[in-house]
């Protein structure tokens, strides 16, 4: 069995034999490193293979002027914060596309919608947006959907609410305040803070 300095030399000059052993013997570490960042079980997965590729792609850069722990310290914690930069900013796109243009393209966003029957080809955002409309309170999703999706006007809203226009279009700001409120919680995995009425 040979010592882990001697694989690492062996593995860097191209026997086939070390580097799987190298591989083998250092999995277990990366995969407790991994079990300290916040993401889901399959994106750990993703993480650990994406990790053991990069050291076999980039151990020749390896010089050992620090430790081998230190390096593959450094290679593990690289690939899950990339991953997590990059969740980080496809959930902020996710929240702040929250737009007039998206309240208007998610007419399905009704409670009881049987998912089988939503349209095909959905985005993720749509579907996101959908099930964000349907947490809304019914007042909220009222307005909501008769501004953006049925194009009806606030005066017009009010007269069947036997509301004010201005209550309706507080109401309208209120929902899209809480709308961005659940897709943001959502996207990071909390629950939406309450909001009053």
């Amino acid at each position: 069995m040979f010592g882990e300095t001697d694989l690492i030399a062996r593995a860097q000059m191209g026997e086939p034999h070390a580097l799987e052993d190298l591989i083998v013997r250092i999995r277990p570490r990366v995969e407790r490193q991994l079990v300290r960042y916040p993401v889901s079980d399959e994106d750990r997965r993703d993480l650990l293979q994406m990790t053991l590729l990069q050291v076999v792609r980039r151990l020749g850069s390896f010089r050992g002027e620090s430790s081998f722990s230190t390096w593959l310290f450094r290679v593990t914690a690289n690939e899950a914060l990339m991953l997590m930069r990059c969740q980080r900013r496809h959930r902020t796109r996710l929240v702040e596309g929250v737009d007039l243009d998206d309240l208007a393209s998610a007419p399905q966003a009704r409670p009881g919608l049987d998912e089988a029957h939503e349209a095909p080809g959905r985005s993720e955002r749509e579907r996101a947006l959908s099930e964000a409309l349907a947490e809304l309170p019914d007042d909220y999703r009222h307005v909501v959907i008769a501004h953006y999706h049925d194009d009806r006007g606030l005066q017009q809203i009010a007269d069947e609410l036997c509301l004010t226009e201005s209550a309706v279009r507080s109401r309208l700001h209120r929902a899209r305040s809480r709308l961005r409120a659940i897709l943001e919680a959502t996207a990071l995995g909390a629950e939406p803070a309450g909001e009053a009425a």
